[in-house]
């Protein structure tokens, strides 16, 4: 029904899980987008199908690290991703359970030398033009 209504697909997969798992709900529910994502980074094929595919995956960092998922912020697989040519963007979950806002999210990167400011730049124009590509 909302794919009928030229609504933009996305679903939460990939925080936990398999990096199959993610194309398989991209495939089933016919997803342009994925909250989450970061077991892509598990699977070279499947990071080179997602980029293929141009699967925005919408990234939550802080998150990430706060569930046990990822160490910290300096080995957070958002870099993998990207430099995978995958359109990443940058987000917070929950604040109220996490804490963060979203220009923290951005600092928290950038003080762990993950991202330089024009790499943060680019990710916030993707996020910018999928905003503007949503609206109906």
């Amino acid at each position: 029904m909302a794919k009928s209504k030229g609504l933009l697909l996305r679903a939460h997969v990939g925080e936990f899980g398999t990096a199959d798992d993610i194309m398989e709900a991209v495939e089933e529910l016919e997803l342009q987008e994925v909250h989450h994502g970061i077991a892509a980074a598990n699977s070279k094929q499947i990071m080179k199908w997602v980029a293929d595919n141009k699967i925005q995956l919408n990234i939550c960092p802080t998150s990430n690290i706060m569930l046990g998922l990822v160490e910290n912020y300096a080995s957070h697989p958002i870099r993998k991703l990207y430099d995978a040519g995958i359109p990443v963007t940058i987000n917070t979950d929950d604040l109220l359970i996490f804490n963060q806002t979203i220009s923290q999210e951005y600092l928290n990167l950038f003080n762990a030398n993950l991202f330089n400011e024009n790499e943060l730049n680019s990710i916030r124009e993707t996020g910018l033009r999928a905003l503007k590509n949503s609206e109906v």
